[in-house]
């Protein structure tokens, strides 16, 4: 079903580009760096690579590569790993107001590739015998990202942002970034 659902949603998108004023191209690339904070696990660093690969209309396409992960110990025994790695083409409006300040919004569809893995190194319950359990799992999903910031222009070929994104996918995540792009046209 997500696969069909995938596929249907990037014909729709070819359809409507085949139908607006484009220009596409690699325009820019950048890097960036964020605090993100998962549903229910505990808050962690991400990095990430985006690049501007055109436009459609008013909306310029920005291609995402994000990566976090987060290791801790709960209750003692047990030991959790997360890694998520999350790809997406994104649509941004910038907003056109005087100076070099340029707020945006932007949504976007892309996949999530997370997985899991814990290990239980404790006790069997009501019992003195030690016990090592590890489970993991992985998982490929559709994901939505929801973006909003601001752009700051330092020179005609860096150009400096914030922006806070929120991504539903495998595991549900709100992310606050700065990073910088260095602009190629």
């Amino acid at each position: 079903m997500k696969f069909s659902m995938s596929i249907a949603l990037f014909l729709l998108m070819c359809t409507v580009a085949g139908l607006s004023q484009t220009d596409f191209g690699f325009k820019s690339a950048g890097v960036k760096v964020g605090y993100i904070i998962p549903g229910n696990i505990e808050n962690t660093i991400g990095i990430g690579v985006l690049a501007d690969v055109g436009r459609i209309d008013i909306f310029s396409l920005q291609a995402y590569l994000d990566y976090w992960s987060k290791s801790y110990t709960e209750e003692m025994h047990w030991d959790w790993q997360w890694n998520i790695i999350s790809l997406a083409l994104v649509g941004k409006y910038s907003f056109q107001i005087p100076g070099n300040i340029k707020p945006f919004v932007g949504a976007g569809l892309g996949f999530d590739i997370s997985s899991w893995k814990s290990k239980y190194t404790g006790a069997l319950s009501g019992s003195d015998t030690l016990m090592d359990q590890t489970s993991s799992e992985s998982d490929f999903d559709l994901a939505l990202h929801l973006v909003g910031g601001g752009s700051y222009t330092f020179s005609p070929q860096f150009e400096g942002f914030a922006e806070v994104k929120y991504t539903t996918g495998g595991i549900d995540y709100f992310g606050i970034y700065i990073g910088i792009y260095y602009k190629l046209k």
